[in-house]
């Protein structure tokens, strides 16, 4: 078989693997599109555990990627999100990805998952070119491309934070093609490097992008061996001038972040905030067993809760091994100790060890960012290279070395390590079940595997090579592959409400209490003033926690998670003040069927579920909620009682079955109704209309009677857990429920609304509440608006006037009036006003970020340097092993 033809088949499969790895979510065996996930408009979904760790995957990545590519599809340049919070920057948030070309791909149905492949694709493609500059064999090559496509960051995330990782092996192409040509005394070579950073960037992940930096530096300084003084100096400076050309390519998203930053809440990406954070010493063994210790989130306790969000990836016991074996190599020996060197020392920050941790994060920026995530992609790839290189070296050798038998040696005792300090987690039942056995088979085939293979003396190197990149390669695959099978089997995505809210919205907002999580009314084209992003702006994130919401997370104001459980619902604050609401242009609020700011539900509810109370077919269960139960309505004139929801819970991942119905009685009048579960898909909130209203009043007793009728699959109804109310009481066939408190999740829905306000649409999903009056977007005292859009309006004065406009006001913002340049300024802490003469204009607001003629300008200047890389350099044979 000739050279090319195995060069060419290994590419072809560094290609096509990722591709065929997750056909099942190209066919749509399983739901990748992220709106099932995240959304709050999806029904009947069926899923068993999680696919991906951070939610992002959603409201950042998802949901504004596909804004920005609708904009440039518009044949608008993406940098401001009108559709979140009053408006805030879209390219300046970064995590949107707006600048970044792959994002176009969420214009398209599924475009996501195709997004994703693509970058798998890339970081391989150019991990294999990388590998064949430095003179590796084909094969070697392609093993250490796949290992890094099939990644534990791609395993475990999917939002923003894998944008950048393909550009890694891409800028150090760069940095080898500078050392080359410095070597043949050719000219230019660092336009890959321009590329490369300029990507990273705009891949809107800059903690990542900064992370691989740092190993770029680590390589670039490696590499210094082998060459003369003069020659040292013409390569650093080529490779300085390759980053200072990928700076100025990636100026307009540089400026659209820096700009942004001085008027932006951080979280807690200030002050240092994770410099004292790491992963537990005791979750080590994840790194090697990555699903030891349960499926992710697995299970289910504080502890884990706290390890899942914090991970960014994990190695497997085949990347390390192989990667073991090529850290003892001689070939390119400096580089090999620098690679195994970052391995060692970043790990040891990211799970704790005292005085590598306090050294890690002395490095300026890196306790800032959640380094114990974000460093996980690098340590990945340098593994890789390190894997390629041990497969060249067992490839060209006779025998396997005493060497390569001490790296695997060094990887048994790792694991006897890892598996010592997770002593106290496995003594805990929930962390010893089949995952842990499964792992643990898989690590000895696999570890054993290898073992055995550089202990039989009848292989040749290219086989034993071969074996042992092929277990390696195999296990990070299924590693990859476990995840993506809990992605849903099924759903359905009910977008009536989201036709309706465009329809009749306006240039109003609305506020999310459940359904259309923040972000999906920029996806969807609808203004929602809920947020889930970072960085954020500061005057809107302090006007939502001192006006609107003081129980809210700053940085996730999405309705529904409490920083206190014992503190306010999103809904009570919307009842306590609606005109603050009212004054930020909400026009509508959307929430979960029957869970409306003009619906009661039972006091001292709260998030902790329990058990649920389970009804076989046949069984009745009644709830009384005495007299004075604290029942008054939010609106006293709302005393009519028309619908009764309820949440079920499948006890087994499925559909219930059989028909629930219901009957309320209260003030001598009774009402009932019912509904079939047979689309009650792992259960959810159902709504059951009654056949007539029963009044709601604080000093009359209400019971309401739950039946089960038909049906063989069990399901329960939802119980909560807090101090009872006196005199509550539950039965089930007439005997008092014990073991529990009598708390079931219910609500009652009001028969009308009142002064226009209240329920105005209605399905299974969601629910929308009208609230009266709000302010308008646009408002000018004597004059005659007429908007077209969000930025365009004729005005007709009697007189001068002032116009206001409920956007955020960010320095970027110009307004022109009948096509003369006008100064907009700030009315209030938040919104924007604009000086209107009498008669009649012409008015266009518009945004770019301050400074951007200087970025265009350096992007320009950018890509003149990156050509100027790009001559013709003398070339060298890729069998050269330097």
């Amino acid at each position: 078989m000739t050279s090319n033809t195995t060069s060419g088949r290994g590419l072809l499969l560094v290609i096509l693997t990722p591709i065929l790895a997750k056909l099942h979510l190209i066919l749509g065996w399983r739901l990748a599109d992220a709106r099932f996930l995240e959304s709050g408009i999806a029904a009947n979904v069926l899923r068993r555990s999680l696919a991906t760790l951070d939610p992002n995957i959603a409201y950042t990545s998802q949901a504004l990627g596909h804004r920005a590519a609708l904009d440039w599809l518009s044949g608008t340049i993406p940098w401001w999100n009108p559709y979140s919070g009053v408006g805030m920057p879209l390219a300046g948030d970064m995590q949107s990805a707006a600048l970044f070309p792959p994002t176009l791909l969420l214009a398209l149905p599924n475009g996501q998952l195709y997004m994703h492949i693509s970058l798998q694709i890339l970081a391989g493609l150019f991990t294999w070119l990388l590998l064949r500059r430095l003179g590796l064999a084909p094969m070697a090559s392609a093993v250490a491309a796949l290992l890094f496509e099939f990644n534990g960051t791609y395993a475990w995330l999917a939002n923003a934070v894998v944008n950048p990782i393909c550009f890694l092996p891409m800028t150090l192409l760069g940095v080898e093609a500078v050392r080359s040509r410095v070597q043949s005394g050719g000219r230019g070579g660092w336009s890959w490097i321009i590329l490369g950073l300029a990507l990273s960037l705009y891949a809107g992940f800059p903690e990542v992008a900064y992370f691989n930096g740092l190993l770029i530096a680590v390589w670039t300084l490696a590499r210094l061996a082998g060459l003369a003084g003069r020659q040292r100096l013409a390569y650093l400076a080529r490779v300085a001038l390759g980053a200072l050309g990928g700076l100025l390519v990636a100026a307009p998203i540089l400026i659209a972040f820096l700009g942004y930053l001085p008027y932006a809440n951080l979280g807690d990406h200030s002050d240092g905030g994770f410099r004292h954070v790491h992963l537990s010493a005791a979750r080590l063994i994840t790194l090697i067993l990555p699903y030891g210790l349960g499926r992710l989130s697995d299970p289910g306790t504080a502890e884990s809760f706290g390890f899942w969000g914090a991970v960014g990836g994990y190695t497997g016991i085949g990347l390390l091994t192989l990667g073991a074996i090529g850290a003892v190599g001689g070939h390119l020996r400096p580089l090999r100790l620098a690679l195994a060197a970052w391995v060692a020392i970043v790990t040891g920050a990211i799970y704790g060890l005292p005085l590598v941790n306090a050294v890690v994060t002395a490095i300026p920026g890196v306790g800032w960012a959640m380094f114990f995530r974000y460093f996980a992609p690098s340590v990945a790839f340098a593994l890789a290279i390190l894997a390629g290189l041990g497969c060249q070296d067992v490839a060209g050798a006779a025998k396997p070395t005493r060497r390569q038998r001490l790296g695997v040696t060094a990887v048994m005792a790792f694991a006897a390590l890892a598996l010592g300090l997770a002593a106290p987690l496995l003594a805990l039942k929930p962390y010893r079940g089949p995952w842990l056995w499964g792992s643990l088979v898989v690590a000895v085939l696999v570890l054993g595997g290898m073992a055995a293979v550089l202990r039989r003396p009848t292989l040749d190197g290219h086989r034993r090579a071969r074996w042992l990149g092929g277990l390696a390669v195999a296990e990070a695959m299924l590693l990859l592959l476990i995840p993506t099978v809990f992605y849903p089997r099924a759903g359905v995505l009910r977008e009536d409400g989201i036709a309706f809210l465009q329809s009749h919205l306006g240039l109003q907002r609305f506020y999310t209490v459940g359904p259309v999580q923040p972000n999906y009314g920029a996806y969807y084209g609808i203004a929602g003033i809920n947020h889930n992003d970072l960085p954020l702006p500061a005057a809107w994130v302090d006007h939502v926690i001192h006006r609107l919401d003081d129980n809210t997370h700053s940085i996730a104001f999405d309705g529904r998670d409490r920083r206190s459980a014992t503190g306010a619902s999103a809904v009570e604050n919307v009842r306590r003040d609606m005109d603050a609401y009212r004054d930020v242009g909400v026009r509508y609020v959307v929430s979960i069927p029957g869970q409306g700011p003009f619906d009661w539900q039972p006091s001292g509810m709260s998030d902790q579920e329990q058990r649920p109370l389970v009804l076989a077919d046949g069984d009745a269960a009644i709830l009384t909620l005495p007299a004075d139960a604290g029942r008054a309505p939010f609106d006293a004139r709302r005393d009519q009682v028309a619908a009764v929801g309820l949440t079920v819970r499948s006890l087994k991942n499925g559909a219930a079955d059989g028909r629930l119905t219901l009957r309320l009685c209260g003030g001598g009048t009774c009402a009932e109704g019912g509904r079939g579960l047979s689309d009650i898909a792992g259960g959810g909130y159902v709504l059951i209309p009654l056949s007539g209203t029963v009044p709601l009043a604080g000093d009359m007793p209400l019971t309401l009677e739950m039946r089960r009728v038909g049906g063989h699959k069990r399901f329960g109804l939802a119980m909560w857990t807090m101090a009872a109310d006196a005199g509550r009481t539950l039965t089930l066939n007439g005997a008092p429920v014990g073991g529990m408190e009598p708390h079931l999740a219910l609500a009652l829905v009001a028969a009308a609304p009142a002064d226009g306000g209240g329920p105005v649409f209605r399905d299974e999903v969601m629910q929308v509440d009208a609230l009266t009056n709000p302010r308008p977007y646009f408002n000018a005292d004597g004059c005659r608006l007429t908007p077209t859009t969000r930025e365009r309006l004729t005005a007709d004065c009697a007189a001068p006037s002032s116009l206001t406009r409920l956007e955020l006001f960010m320095p970027g913002w110009t307004a022109t009036v009948s096509g003369r340049e006008q100064a907009v300024a700030t009315d209030g802490p938040l919104f924007q006003k604009l000086a209107l003469p009498a008669g009649q204009s012409e008015v266009v607001f518009r945004y770019s970020p301050p400074h951007m003629g200087w970025g265009y300008a350096a992007l320009a200047a950018g890509v003149a340097l990156t050509l100027l890389g790009a001559g013709p350099g003398r070339q060298r044979s890729l069998t050269d092993p330097r």
